[in-house]
């Protein structure tokens, strides 16, 4: 039996620990950001075609809150999930005098680089 524990003990270690490790460094990279909004996706559109079910990001497209706000992503990352709810971060940036807000989307394990 102590034999079965340690086994179970080591494969569950084995599979928890690197998720724990990549949460650290996903939230490594977002210290700085603020959460501004949590909100439920609604359905996106691009150029080409739209959708109600979230189905990640492509450069250009346009996420829609139920809000009808809207955030357009910055970046390519896939993603299938029906009307997630996705965690808004905004970090003030200023350079030369000018101020403007970097913004992360956060939408169930995933970050995305989004504009506003």
């Amino acid at each position: 039996m102590k034999i079965f524990s340690l086994v179970f003990i080591l494969i569950f270690s084995l599979a928890v620990l690197p998720t724990y490790a990549k949460l650290a460094d996903d939230l490594n990279d977002l210290v700085g950001y603020t959460i501004t909004a949590s909100k439920t996706i609604n359905r996106w559109y691009d150029d080409e075609k739209g959708n109600d079910t979230f189905e990640g990001c492509d450069h250009g497209r346009v996420i829609v809150f139920d809000d009808n706000t809207s955030l357009t992503c910055a970046e390519y990352g896939y993603q299938y999930v029906s009307r997630p709810t996705a965690i808004i971060l905004t970090r003030k940036i200023t350079s030369k005098g000018k101020s403007f807000y970097d913004v992360k989307m956060v939408v169930g394990d995933e970050i995305y680089d989004m504009r506003k």
